[in-house]
């Protein structure tokens, strides 16, 4: 069997190269956005605050970069066997990949996501979410969606809505859960009230006040960053998130402002 090129392709080389480009462009918005934010909580927080956000993203950042340098190295060394190459080449695009996430939920918590003027329905939410979730899932688990449905309107940004979402059913999938289910609850009118569960292994009891705070999270290799984005997001769409208490998984449940459009009845046939 021929050997294995110490490359795989040209394609594979020049994705790298985009995906470090993407990575470093990202890490300097996400500089220019804490230089503001410094400036800011100089004047309007506590400094201590600052030094708790800078200390948690130099953690989170830490780790995953030192591994990725490590893996830079091995695929250094000449005598390392065309798997081992492979091997070390694609475990280094992992960690990349995952510096990159944690550069865009920072900058996500940071800035803050848009809530938007555009109006849609809950069956589009439910198909963005879908769109979103099905081409991340692992393999074997089965994610359950509410019925669409056309009539209930919402009002703000669908792609940052459906991202936290998403947030939420991705979370629960890496954290071992094989299905997640997004249902929705009876709600008075004027609100649309959601539920996300899952049958994983839930959140230990001594982190369950805090799951919304940033750089706090229970899974290795979590950013602790993805429920604070998501709540964010939808406090910014005047919605509420919190965690309820459940048996077996975890449960997060969403409430939203809405309205029903009401269908135009048919009009009569005019009398001869």
């Amino acid at each position: 069997m021929p050997a294995l090129p110490l490359v795989d392709s040209a394609r594979d080389a020049a994705a790298l190269d985009q995906l470090s480009g993407t990575l470093g462009d990202s890490y300097r918005q996400l500089e220019r956005r804490l230089d503001v934010l410094q400036q800011e909580l100089a004047t309007q927080r506590p400094l201590a605050v600052l030094g708790q956000m800078t200390a948690g993203l130099a953690h989170q950042v830490r780790t995953p970069l030192a591994t990725a340098l490590v893996y830079a190295c091995h695929l250094r060394d000449a005598a390392l066997d065309a798997d081992s190459q492979a091997r070390f080449a694609e475990r280094l695009v992992e960690r990349l990949r995952q510096l990159e996430r944690l550069v865009a939920d920072m900058l996500a918590y940071a800035h803050g996501a848009d809530a938007g003027t555009q109006a849609f329905s809950l069956a589009e939410l439910v198909l963005a979410l879908d769109a979103t979730v099905q081409p991340q899932c692992p393999a074997g688990v089965q994610l359950r969606l509410p019925q669409p449905d056309t009539a209930l309107r919402l009002t703000g940004s669908i792609e940052n809505l459906s991202g936290a979402l998403a947030n939420l059913c991705l979370n629960a999938f890496e954290a071992g859960a094989r299905q997640v289910s997004v249902e929705r609850l009876p709600a008075p009118l004027g609100q649309l009230r959601l539920a996300i569960s899952d049958d994983g292994p839930g959140i230990a009891p001594a982190l369950r006040g805090r799951v919304f705070e940033p750089f706090v999270s229970g899974r290795p290799g979590g950013t602790g960053l993805g429920l604070a984005v998501a709540r964010g997001v939808i406090e910014r769409h005047h919605g509420t998130l919190r965690l309820a208490d459940a048996g077996p998984g975890c449960r997060f449940e969403i409430a939203l402002p809405c309205h029903v459009m009401r269908r135009q009845a048919a009009r009569e046939p005019l009398e001869a």
